[in-house]
């Protein structure tokens, strides 16, 4: 699945929910608030994404297993940037070379 992420596969989902999975059995609700293309160019595809999860929800950066309605399993790398009353960002970076 990794070789098809592409931004219009997370614009489409802007807002929606994803489930983190992390330790042996706990879960943590995110909410997908940004999509941001970062320098894409005719050769490559980099954009950026952001979840912001509960604010007991996990502090260190590492690959998670995230569930989504329609775009299924996904393991990403997120890397937390944020903590405050809200709850904890985290975001996933994605760089692409095109063929």
């Amino acid at each position: 699945m990794s070789e098809s992420f592409n931004i219009e596969m997370f614009e489409g989902q802007l807002n929606t929910s994803f489930r983190m999975h992390y330790g042996d059995t706990q879960n943590a609700e995110l909410k997908l608030i940004g999509v941001t293309d970062v320098g894409s160019s005719e050769r490559q595809n980099q954009f950026s994404i952001i979840f912001l999860g509960p604010y007991e929800a996990p502090i260190s950066q590492g690959i998670y297993r995230v569930e989504h309605e329609a775009l299924g399993d996904l393991d990403l790398f997120l890397v937390p940037i944020g903590r405050d009353k809200e709850g904890v960002r985290y975001e996933a970076i994605f760089n692409r070379v095109l063929e």
